[in-house]
């Protein structure tokens, strides 16, 4: 299996390819330093992996897997970086990008994500997958966070309505009234109307 190896620092670079090279069946057939480079070997050699960095000097892994892409539909692609921010990870899968290691695991997965890949399926680090999974999970509101619901009341008693009023206007029970009360003045804080209303100004709620 032919690997390219992108990146712009020497020591990085070696280190793989001595990582590499103890593994049989595969073959780093060149180490380029920067995108410009990478994407004119491809339009001349044929390659079945490339591993790069995502930061490179003359432009980002992004722009890179999406012009290695159309040279090379079938080429595999596995970024390292340094980053697991969800949104970089979802562009990069959006790109193509067949693995994504973290820099700091790469010598103890890559080899891992190079047979993965191979077999047509994608593999990503540890903490991306935690990262990408957590951005699917609905996110625990904080527990002092005030509700819309809360909002809509703190609203109606700032104009001085009384809870009956205000569980007529919300088609909701008087005693929830008093429960969305009684939970704002906790989470405000507040002893008293006057607090609440005083809170509620400060951070521009009314």
């Amino acid at each position: 299996m032919k690997i390219l190896l992108v990146d712009d620092h020497a020591i990085v670079s070696d280190g793989l390819q001595a990582l590499l090279q103890t593994v049989e069946g595969l073959e780093v057939v060149n180490k380029l330093t920067s995108g410009d480079f990478a994407l004119a070997y491809l339009k001349q050699h044929q390659v079945d992996i490339m591993i790069t960095d995502y930061a490179m000097p003359d432009m980002d892994g992004l722009t890179l897997v999406k012009r290695s892409k159309v040279i090379q539909p079938s080429l595999k692609i596995i970024v390292l970086s340094m980053h697991d921010e969800v949104i970089m990870i979802r562009e990069m899968l959006a790109a193509g990008v067949d693995g994504y290691v973290l820099k700091k695991y790469a010598q103890q997965e890559l080899v891992n994500a190079i047979e993965t890949v191979e077999k047509g399926r994608q593999y990503f680090s540890a903490e991306v997958n935690k990262a990408l999974l957590s951005a699917l999970l609905p996110q625990e509101m904080p527990e002092n966070q005030i509700t819309e619901r809360e909002l809509e009341v703190l609203r109606l008693l700032a104009q001085e309505l009384t809870s009956r009023q205000i569980a007529d206007h919300l088609f909701i029970s008087e005693r929830t009234v008093e429960t969305h009360r009684k939970n704002l003045m906790r989470k405000t804080g507040a002893n008293n109307g006057i607090g609440l209303m005083r809170y509620a100004y400060t951070k521009k709620l009314l």
